[in-house]
């Protein structure tokens, strides 16, 4: 079995500043999966460091220099399952964004995204997506993260509160 934990939308320069929960996921995740908009690239740079292994993508609002370390979209596998990563890299409206996210991948079984801040998961295209919210409590948005397993049977989608 293989823990995946999914987070995006950071927009911190340090894991300090987000939930010490997060630590705690982070240690005991397989692959950690950023979809984007950390802003800074030291925190990028501390999640490839205590990662056991880590995937990563930029997001619309990311600087160049972190452009220049994660590609806009990747493709991984696990356990025989194609699994894409995102964030809507062109920015816009949330509106229909599951619908182009699914346009920008072939033959995969599950799309991990960012972007509008809302922790979601469902089905489009026969495709699962999952969009784990934002890592980070503001407002009266509480912080989340997505955990994904992968293991012989499939995989499982989960948004939990960190």
């Amino acid at each position: 079995m293989t823990r995946i934990l999914v987070i995006s939308d950071t927009h911190s320069k340090s894991l300090k500043d987000l939930p010490k929960a997060l630590l705690k996921e982070i240690a005991a995740a397989d692959i950690v999966v950023h979809c984007g908009d950390y802003n800074y690239l030291s925190l990028l740079h501390e999640l490839r460091d205590i990662s056991k292994k880590f995937v990563g993508v930029y997001g619309n609002i990311d600087p160049i220099e972190i452009r220049r370390e994660v590609p806009e979209k990747k493709t991984f596998e696990v356990g025989g399952r194609r699994i894409g990563v995102i964030h809507p890299y062109w920015g816009g409206a949330s509106v229909g964004i599951e619908e182009a996210i699914v346009k920008e991948f072939t033959d995969v079984d599950l799309i991990l995204f960012g972007h509008t801040h809302d922790a979601w998961t469902g089905t489009v295209d026969g495709i699962t997506l999952m969009n784990p919210g934002q890592a980070y409590s503001a407002y009266v948005e509480k912080a989340t993260a997505g955990i994904v397993t992968v293991g012989a049977e499939g995989f499982k989608v989960e948004i939990v509160s960190l």
